[in-house]
């Protein structure tokens, strides 16, 4: 499937600058360490350019955590790409990629992070409603994604998926099976965000969130969608 995804700019890498063809991107800051790779912010350093300001480079390294083998990191992720294409789901433009560097770049999109509203003041109807619809949307077309709280950015355009990571839909992955207790559990991210302890937010020894103390929150809450109730608040 990936051998349809043709980077669009040549990506070089040099300490803490690239390039995307000769536009010039400096280093700004790490973004966050996934499973499989960690984030960089990278800003254009010269004005004229229709390229954007600013960008995420994911460099795919060995973790404790892979899901995914570290050889098909990136053509898993080429492979994703596509596949959020075909979903039509809000997500960054992928940029560049380099066998070389074992990396790809994206558009940076700017907003907050489903996981800073959540711990900041928690997350009602109004961020559910979208999400719930993203998911709909994927599965339509056949796919999930990782539905884990940092994945996610809200800005004025709306709710935008910014991982790449997405698979052949499994019910037991979904939004409404597996994702949904994260964007419940308030205080265990803000333990988890700030520890890394995964116990706040998973079972023992396993992938899977705490489910008893938010069962009845999340039914609840998909009544209450199901109904078309007006979003908390309003």
């Amino acid at each position: 499937m990936t051998q349809d995804v043709i980077s669009p700019y040549r990506l070089t890498l040099q300490s803490d600058h690239l390039w995307l063809d000769d536009v010039e991107y400096e280093l700004q800051q790490e973004l966050g360490r996934g499973k499989s790779a960690i984030s960089w912010l990278y800003r254009r350093t010269t004005a004229n350019s229709t390229l954007p300001a600013q960008i995420v480079l994911k460099r795919y390294c060995q973790t404790g955590h892979q899901t995914i083998d570290f050889s098909q990191a990136l053509a898993f992720e080429l492979c994703s790409y596509q596949r959020l294409q075909c979903a039509g789901i809000a997500h960054p433009r992928l940029l560049a990629y380099s066998h070389e560097y074992y990396c790809l770049a994206k558009a940076f999109i700017a907003g907050e992070l489903i996981s800073d509203l959540l711990i900041r003041q928690g997350l009602d109807d109004r961020h559910f409603r979208p999400m719930f619809a993203m998911a709909q949307q994927l599965e339509q077309h056949g796919f999930h994604i990782d539905y884990f709280p940092t994945n996610f950015v809200l800005n004025a355009q709306g709710l935008f998926y910014i991982d790449y990571e997405a698979h052949p839909y499994n019910g037991e992955w979904d939004f409404a099976n597996w994702g949904i207790y994260y964007w419940l559990n308030r205080d265990g991210m803000r333990q988890f965000i700030a520890t890394g302890d995964v116990r706040h937010i998973n079972q023992p020894d396993q992938p899977k969130p705490w489910v008893t103390p938010f069962q009845r929150q999340r039914e609840s809450l998909m009544r209450r969608l199901a109904n078309g109730a007006s979003p908390i608040g309003k």
